[in-house]
């Protein structure tokens, strides 16, 4: 097998030769326009992808994005009126309990829980592993 039999039905059309005259299809501007900052040579590198003719950029249209919030996590937080609901005299208040009478979800639980008083507690409970206000101690 020779190598005029491998590329046999490749057709090969020659690329078009840009700036050879005026005679020539692409003479003279060689399809570059008339004027303009693309007109000129080594525009290619010189306009960057986000440069937007003169114009105010997106990236300083768009408002700042002020402090650091990654660090701050607070607790879920619970009512005294879900404790009334769900617990009776004597039962211990836990994350595992809440989570078993699906008072919670487990993914709500992984930052704490924290029991926040909205109206006086009827059963007797205790907490456990549960940050509680200070209104309801």
């Amino acid at each position: 097998m020779s190598v005029s039999k491998i590329f046999a039905n490749i057709r090969h059309k020659s690329a078009k030769r840009a700036g050879r005259g005026i005679a020539a299809n692409l003479g003279k501007t060689a399809g570059r326009g008339t004027k303009g900052q693309k007109s000129r040579t080594g525009s290619g590198r010189k306009i960057k992808p986000w440069f937007e003719g003169g114009q105010t950029p997106v990236f300083r249209k768009i408002a700042k994005r002020r402090g650091f919030s990654a660090s701050v996590t607070k607790p879920m937080a619970i009512t005294s009126d879900l404790i009334n609901r769900f617990y009776k005299d004597g039962e211990v208040v836990s994350i595992q309990t809440l989570i078993e009478k699906k008072v919670l979800r487990p993914s709500e639980t992984k930052n704490g829980v924290k029991v926040i008083k909205r109206n006086p507690l009827k059963a007797k409970v205790t907490f456990e592993g549960v940050t509680t206000s200070q209104s309801l101690l």
